[in-house]
């Protein structure tokens, strides 16, 4: 059940990323917002996703000085990333017809 979770992660995080580069923190936070505060994604789960997409060449990343010291690392979607996503919508929503069809309609 885990990788299920880390697979459904993993596609908010490329979605969130389509819509233009971001930080970890502005990722998570993102998140949070839009799912009304029912996802949360707690750093030591985000950042090993994040770092596997870009090992896997799905998302790239660079980084920008924020004031004197701070320097953030802002995320961005490759090519090959929109495609795997466009992949992970499509099984998502295959999967939920799936399920719906069993459930029957909500009551």
């Amino acid at each position: 059940m885990a990788n299920r979770n880390l697979y459904r992660l993993e596609m908010l995080l490329l979605k969130i990323l389509e819509e233009g580069d971001c930080y970890g923190y502005q990722l998570s936070q993102s998140v949070k917002k839009r799912s009304d505060g029912k996802i949360k994604i707690a750093e030591g789960t985000m950042y090993p996703i994040l770092y596997k997409l870009e090992d896997q060449g799905f998302i790239s990343d660079h980084k920008e000085r924020v004031g004197k010291r701070q320097t953030r690392v802002y995320y961005h979607l490759e090519p090959a990333g929109k495609e795997h996503l466009d992949t992970l919508i499509q099984d998502y929503y295959s999967l939920i017809d799936a399920i719906e069809s069993i459930l029957g309609p909500r009551p």
